[in-house]
């Protein structure tokens, strides 16, 4: 066959799948970098069929199969005509969010119980019940031998880019993704006056030091000596704190803010120490890490203690707007969570009063991320409502609409709006919006770590235990499209209450919900010593890649979770629409006994990815 033939052929086939393909890789350019290139096609377009573009001619040569011409065949072979003009460039952020798994030997199932009654805690690991010491030591060995092998994320980069380098770009991988800006942020401190307590919608509410411990059942672990001990806190602001405005110097170290302070990085220090002051906080500017989501090796040996837990106070904006969108900054952090077990707290913002900024109440990014816990706020006290119930008021502030995902946001409320003479005067000595209800989650969370180590490291159980804790009436609930678990989470519903929690490791569809054979299989776990009339909540959730959810704009699982008793289901939820990275229910046992919880996926549209499941189960009243 001529050797032209046989290239037009080819190049017609390329050409074919090319036009189904464009559109998706085209998508990966913000829409002023995607008029950029878009524009340019259709100039050259058009200079091409007026006969207006200066072209130069190339010899192919090699044949469609790869072969060499020989020496002089010009006849059968193809002349192209290359434009020879430069091509406009425009400077962009290059995003690449390529996640690559460690080849670390899983470790697991680890499943954990402890009852309130006799204080006792027991641990099982691949199938085996062991002692707490032997427990902890080998998974402490496991957890150094992860470390070392965590393969570092893609930091994004400046380019000065012509249009045919981006597509190239595009086309090089599926999860790169390039942008004519970066996202601006910005503190997300609702300002308002000093109120005494009591029921209002439209008022802002202050609780002491003393009376938030006592509401949200801190005072007890406090008692007890939980404090945050050992556990490393990395915050992410417009600066670092004011170390003259905090309580505890020497439990706090800046990082890469050169000098540069921020009152709401100090209110949020000041947060994070009045409620966990024995945990290390290490803080951050936000120029430094926003890009990757949190320090490098944030559990390697240059912390000390290691960093468990991020918190974020700050919203990011792109062209200085708030939209419902999945963003890179947003995917950034969910492979940030996912690849290093940080375990990330984030607010859900604070209404704009711009309309056009922010046309309803859009979860801020990063909070779209689906591995993080996104916090609203609600006011510090119960209160007794107009009709007379009682109950925590989701304040009229706190953003609460699920973002293109469809993810549920926020995932729980906190309490907002602390009084406390260490707080910045500028402030009136008070902190409050969603800016005080994140870091008072991550605080909790540092308390209840040193008290169940056994969750650091794991955001996939850290989630439902938060989800499952949750206590009390909620006011004026404007989450209206599904998020936020009613109430604010309770410390000894987390900490002090009969519990089981567990965790399988990461695996792909095929090691989790597959045999040896091929043939789909569930994650089963037995719990034993129930009782007959005990009323619990169950929460499960998994850890996925954030290039995944970019790519899909939504979850990859359709999936269900049920729970089982005599082989009979008293409880069971499915989650089909891949928009639910947990599914929770709470059941009441009808016979003294064991109970068996079962997660069978449905269906999976990243089966290759690598998945970490987690789960929560805890007597409630």
């Amino acid at each position: 066959m001529n050797t032209n033939i046989l290239l037009a052929f080819s190049l017609a086939a390329v050409a074919s799948v090319q036009a189904g393909t464009e559109e998706n890789y085209l998508d990966r350019l913000s829409p002023k970098a995607r008029e950029f290139v878009e524009k340019y096609n259709a100039e050259k377009s058009a200079k091409k069929a007026n006969g207006n573009i200066q072209t130069k001619k190339v010899v192919l040569k090699n044949d469609v199969l790869g072969r060499k011409l020989k020496k002089g065949q010009v006849k059968d072979s193809t002349v192209y005509l290359v434009k020879d003009e430069a091509e406009p460039k425009m400077e962009v952020i290059v995003n690449d969010l390529t996640v690559e798994d460690s080849d670390i030997e899983p470790l697991g199932p680890v499943h954990y119980s402890y009852n309130d009654e006799t204080k006792k805690e027991a641990f099982w690991l691949n199938g085996k019940q062991i002692d707490k010491a032997s427990f902890l030591k080998k998974t402490e060995d496991w957890e150094n031998r992860r470390i070392k092998k965590i393969k570092p994320l893609k930091k994004p980069y400046k380019a000065l880019l012509t249009p045919s380098e981006m597509v190239a770009k595009l086309q090089s991988s599926e999860d790169l993704y390039i942008e004519d800006e970066k996202p601006v942020a910005e503190p997300n401190y609702y300002s308002g006056s000093l109120s005494t307590r009591g029921y209002g919608t439209y008022t802002v509410y202050y609780a002491t030091r003393d009376e938030a411990l006592q509401t949200s059942q801190l005072k007890r672990a406090h008692n007890d000596g939980y404090k945050g001990n050992d556990i490393g806190i990395y915050f992410m602001e417009l600066g670092c704190a004011n170390s003259s405005q905090i309580p505890y110097r020497s439990r706090y170290t800046s990082k890469n803010c050169g000098g540069k302070t921020d009152l709401h990085a100090t209110g949020v220090t000041d947060v994070l120490q009045l409620f966990a002051p024995s945990a290390t906080v290490y803080g951050y500017d936000s120029d430094h890490i926003s890009s990757t989501g949190g320090p490098d090796n944030p559990m390697s040996s240059s912390f000390s203690p290691k960093i468990y837990i991020g918190t974020v106070s700050l919203g990011y904006a792109y062209d200085n707007k708030y939209t419902n969108k999945y963003e890179s900054v947003d995917a950034a952090f969910d492979n940030y969570i996912y690849n290093t077990g940080v375990t990330a707290f984030i607010n859900a913002g604070n209404l704009q009063n711009d309309a056009d900024r922010q046309p309803k109440a859009t979860i801020h990014s990063p909070g779209k991320a689906a591995n993080a816990i996104t916090v609203g706020a609600a006011d510090p006290y119960l209160q007794y409502s107009p009709t007379g119930s009682l109950g925590y008021n989701y304040l009229q502030y706190s953003c609460h609409i699920n973002p293109e995902t469809g993810a549920p946001k926020p995932e729980i409320m906190n309490l907002a709006g602390f009084y406390d003479a260490v707080f910045p005067s500028e402030y009136g000595h008070t902190f409050n919006g969603t800016s005080s209800s994140t870091p008072f989650s991550a605080a909790m969370a540092a308390v209840l770590m040193s008290k169940s180590s056994f969750i650091k490291g794991h955001p996939e159980v850290v989630k439902p235990i938060f989800l499952t804790s949750t206590a009390g009436h909620v006011f004026n609930n404007r989450d209206t499209d599904g998020g936020a678990a009613p109430g604010i989470p309770s410390f000894d519903l987390m900490a002090y209450s009969k519990s089981y929690s567990g965790y399988w490791p990461k695996g792909n569809d095929q090691t989790l919900f597959k045999d040896g054979n091929g043939n789909s299989k569930n994650l089963e776990v037995t719990l034993n010593n129930l009782v007959a009339g005990e009323k619990y909540k169950l929460a499960v959730a998994y850890l996925t890649k954030g290039s995944t959810v970019k790519k899909l704009k939504k979850l990859p699982l359709n999936w269900n979770v049920s729970v089982y008793q005599n082989g009979k289901s008293i409880s069971s939820y499915t989650a089909n629409n891949n928009n639910q990275q947990y599914i929770m229910q709470t059941f009441t046992v009808p016979k003294s006994g064991s109970v068996t919880i079962r997660i069978k996926r449905n269906s999976n549209a990243a089966p290759d990815d690598k998945i970490a499941i987690g789960y929560h189960m805890v007597k409630v009243p």
